[in-house]
């Protein structure tokens, strides 16, 4: 009979409880990624879409220093008493036509003691879990037996989620919002926030029905999810969107969802709603640019208590906004990472949090 766990090594249930246990991603050498053009134009910001073509690296330098920002972010967990789990150094993410290493939100989610693979609608992510996180989650496995791992299931990379119509360019219509179909189950994980026994979700580009349906029905029992009212016709990932900063307290975008429609779920019914009072806007000057995300990425936070967060270290404003709300800010630099796709976030999965 083998000896029980003194700890699990995936349970959470929200995004606020103290986190004890994380993945931190790398970027190796990290490509544009190079899903087909509708899936781009309708998601990407439209000065950077010429840039997203098969086979296209990053700019050494943006990636050396966005390496070394995620090594720093690791450092600081570390140092905060959280177990980092990384994936290898240095995938050659342009061998494979892949994407990047750094964002393991999109690609995994913990509900309870469940981490469930995604099932990507971009086809140049389909290696993305294999390749960096692999090793990782087959170490959850063994020091855990009553964690749950569950990996994507072949049925689910098929190429089927555009139209022969869309190939060539696709606009929304009445009738359809969405770039990808419901012909296969598709989601991204960063389309999801754990809200207790309720996770709050959305429709996007990258999120279908199906793709509801399919993680519904491998989260353990007693969890639902519910789907937010989004007014966001670019729609990828929620986590620039809303932030919950403890049990309670959350702080949203105003420009995609409402309070009246957050409201509407009674999980969030008497928590405090706060929208980010100021309007983003990408710096100017010689800053690595936004290739691939919005300046809403002030939202994109990692909260590690509901006491304290950690921000951009720049970024002044945001910081003073968490402060006021009562937040200890812990300052990183990730300029490098935004342009990557993504921030703290992004660049994370919550494995344990109690």
């Amino acid at each position: 009979m083998g000896s029980i766990p003194t700890s699990p090594s995936v349970q959470a249930d929200d995004e606020w409880s103290p986190l004890k246990a994380v993945i931190v991603g790398r970027a190796g050498r990290s490509c544009f990624p190079a899903a087909p053009p509708a899936m781009i134009e309708a998601t990407m910001p439209s000065a950077h879409v010429h840039r997203f073509q098969p086979r296209s690296p990053f700019p050494d330098s943006i990636v050396e220093k966005a390496e070394a920002e995620l090594d720093y972010f690791a450092a600081i967990l570390e140092a905060e008493g959280i177990r980092v789990y990384r994936p290898p150094i240095g995938i050659d993410w342009l061998s494979v036509d892949g994407y990047t290493g750094a964002m393991p939100r999109d690609g995994l989610i913990s509900v309870g003691n469940t981490l469930i693979e995604a099932c990507f609608a971009w086809p140049c992510r389909s290696r993305e879990i294999e390749l960096a996180y692999d090793n990782i989650l087959g170490e959850l496995a063994i020091e855990d037996p009553n964690a749950r791992i569950i990996r994507r299931p072949q049925e689910t990379f098929a190429d089927t989620l555009l139209s022969d119509d869309d190939e060539s360019g696709w606009r929304a219509t009445t009738s359809r919002q969405w770039v990808i179909n419901n012909s296969r189950p598709a989601f991204d994980a960063a389309d999801f926030m754990r809200f207790g026994k309720v996770i709050l979700g959305q429709y996007s580009h990258v999120t279908n029905q199906a793709g509801v349906d399919y993680l519904q029905a491998r989260i353990p029992s007693g969890y639902t999810i519910e789907m937010l009212d989004v007014d966001d016709s670019h729609a990828m990932h929620i986590d620039a969107t809303i932030l919950p900063l403890r049990k309670g307290l959350m702080v949203y975008n105003a420009e995609k969802v409402t309070e009246e429609s957050l409201r509407s779920h009674a999980v969030l019914a008497d928590w405090h709603l706060v929208a980010y009072p100021f309007v983003p806007r990408e710096e100017s000057g010689d800053g690595p640019p936004l290739y691939m995300t919005s300046p809403w990425l002030s939202l994109n936070a990692l909260v590690l208590d509901g006491k304290r967060v950690v921000v951009e270290a720049s970024d002044d404003r945001t910081a003073g906004f968490y402060e006021k709300l009562g937040m200890i800010c812990i300052r990183c630099p990730f300029r490098h990472v935004n342009s990557l796709g993504g921030s703290f976030h992004c660049a994370t999965v919550d494995l344990v949090r109690v």
